[in-house]
């Protein structure tokens, strides 16, 4: 879905928003009084008539600008839902001066300028700038007819169409069959994202999919472009004026950026193409900023400067743009991240009204704070806990809290939210009953360097001084006596050289036949757990199995023994280590015996 961005530098020549005068008797695109706007009869355009648009290049007030309208491509968007055919405008879009200049600059038809409302003689509104067909300089646009943008949402009665009007449907209607063809292309909204950028939302989305089966992701379309913060000013909606269509803001947003259309009471029309062409997404709107129009080869774009606070919420998204309502935005899930170094904290919050984004935007702020936190885009260590709060179908709260602890010397930030996205996303896709997330909290407690080490032994305290046991040791030892030991963490290539000790007590039973039999494990990442979630019977079982998800920084300590009587007795503890063990599924086994029992 690339921009066409067209042309040749677009200059403002009008003084005043074009009246909203028409003809007799018009078919009106809005009766609210103070808002009249009528819709232009655009059987009755001719060619060379002069037309004017509004757009915003700088700040929140649009400029106005001249053009001219050149004729019409028939069917252009296809046929709609009844198979009556959709023509799509052209207009010659006009000027020379844009961004302050007086010097005639060819950027053409921006990235961003999607929405644009275009004018005729009257006032009436012909329609939204919205397409280009040329990725090289051409100030000729086509416009989405206002006719069809009023009818946005006013979904037709469910019919069937012929197998020869769905064909055309698909040829015409296709955005991905146009853009092969490289006809016609939809100009861009501009794709404005705060903390990581798109291409790492992506790549989240992408990620995380790859890891859980059924989870799919959302992100906003559009040019990604390097932009500024999502906000809380509280910028304006108005014909003419920027639109930010929003999944998410805050510490990380996403967000697409283009042209109010229409205002009319608490609707606001604008884009004149799909935003991602799907009314299920939940998206909040907002107003905009804009710092200038920046030319480019593969097309100009608009440069946001900063998106303001929620001014209502998307309600739909079509082939012939986009149409929100005014006031409270959508429900919002917060993502809190609380981050710890030394005796330093700090707190970031993302609000995500698009439930399929709160786990990239898990991952990416996590991910965010961490190199923030260390300053630094490779090495690091952390220990992260994460809380996960959802509604149940039958309207029921529960609570997921899960650990881990991550450590890498190259990459890092991409490790630190890895298993709370995955938590979300596995109870999102659960094949049981529809979740709701509520809200995460993150809470990460950062170390530099890269601390991991590997299970290397165990040492028992003999005589005051530190003794290695061989794996597989016979030690000799007496029914009741307690023996100290200490599992022994070496420290890995690369990593902070530091070795670890975790020390533990093993008491021989005065009972005991043979004495007692002592084996310590590091489990590893797929000791059963996928097989738990495959085999839930229930929901319950389902969130139970990713409750008991396997740690990187604990071992299994178990004592085994069997009494003079033949009862087998078998004790199990798990022991945290302040360090990532880099050999999971390693074990070591070694026994205190005593004189066997007559």
């Amino acid at each position: 879905m690339t921009a066409a961005l067209a042309t040749a530098g677009l200059v403002g020549a009008l003084t005043t928003v074009p009246a909203s005068a028409a003809p007799s008797a018009p078919e009106m695109f809005c009766d609210v009084p103070g808002q009249e706007l009528a819709i232009s009869p655009v059987a009755e355009l001719q060619d060379g008539e002069q037309v004017t648009w509004l757009s915003t290049i700088k700040g929140t007030t649009p400029t106005p600008f001249t053009g001219e309208y050149i004729g019409k491509l028939d069917n252009g968007l296809g046929l709609d839902a009844d198979g009556n055919p959709r023509d799509l405008l052209l207009v010659k879009l006009d000027g020379d001066v844009v961004n302050g200049s007086s010097e005639s600059l060819a950027t053409g038809v921006w990235a961003g300028a999607s929405g644009s409302p275009v004018y005729d003689e009257d006032g009436a509104l012909i329609g939204a700038v919205s397409y280009g067909f040329s990725f090289l300089p051409d100030n000729v646009a086509g416009v989405t007819p206002a006719v069809y943008m009023r009818k946005i949402g006013q979904l037709p009665d469910e019919r069937t169409l012929t197998q020869a009007a769905k064909q055309r449907v698909t040829r015409l209607a296709d955005e991905t069959a146009t853009s092969r063809s490289s006809a016609i292309r939809r100009l861009e909204a501009v794709r404005v994202t705060t903390g990581p950028s798109a291409d790492e939302l992506d790549e989240a989305n992408r990620l995380i999919a790859s890891r859980v089966d059924g989870f799919r992701g959302a992100a906003a379309g559009g040019r990604a472009t390097a932009s500024a913060a999502i906000g809380g000013e509280d910028f304006p909606i108005v014909a003419g004026g920027n639109i930010a269509v929003s999944y998410a803001y805050g510490a990380v947003g996403e967000a697409s950026v283009g042209t109010v259309t229409a205002v009319c009471g608490d609707e606001v029309f604008a884009y004149g193409h799909p935003n991602n062409w799907n009314s299920d997404l939940v998206a909040s709107i907002h107003g905009a900023a804009a710092a200038r129009v920046v030319p480019d080869l593969t097309g100009s774009y608009k440069q946001i400067s900063s998106i303001g606070r929620v001014k209502g919420k998307l309600v739909d998204d079509r082939l012939a743009g986009i149409r929100g309502l005014l006031g409270d935005g959508p429900d919002a899930i917060r993502v809190q991240s609380t981050s710890h170094i030394g005796s330093r904290n700090s707190s970031v919050a993302s609000f995500v009204s698009e439930p399929e984004l709160v786990a990239a935007v898990a991952y990416t702020q996590s991910a965010g704070e961490a190199s923030r936190i260390l300053d630094n885009m490779q090495v690091g260590s952390a220990k992260v806990r994460w809380v996960i709060q959802y509604e149940r179908a039958d309207g029921t709260m529960g609570r997921l809290e899960n650990v881990n602890r991550v450590a890498d010397p190259y990459d890092f930030p991409s490790l630190v939210g890895m298993y709370v996205a995955d938590d979300i996303a596995i109870l999102q896709s659960n094949p049981f009953e529809d979740v709701k997330i509520t809200a995460v909290q993150i809470t990460t407690r950062f170390e530099e360097g890269y601390r991991a080490a590997r299970f290397s032994g165990v040492q028992i305290l003999k005589n005051g001084a530190w003794t290695s046991i061989a794996p597989n040791g016979k030690l000799t030892a007496t029914r009741g006596k307690t023996y100290t030991f200490r599992a022994v963490f070496t420290p890995i290539p690369g990593a902070e050289r530091v070795t670890h000790y975790s020390r533990f007590t093993a008491t021989v039973p005065r009972t005991a036949r043979k004495g007692l039999r002592v084996s310590l494990a590091v489990p590893t990442f797929d000791d059963g757990f996928d097989d738990e979630l495959e085999e839930s019977r229930t929901f319950e079982e389902y969130v139970a199995a990713l409750d008991a998800d396997v740690r990187s920084d604990v071992f299994q300590r178990t004592h085994v023994s069997t009494s003079t009587r033949g009862v087998r007795t078998s004790r199990t503890a798990t022991t945290e280590v302040p360090v990532v063990i880099a050999n999971p599924g390693s074990k070591f086994t070694f026994g205190l015996y005593v004189t066997p029992a007559r």
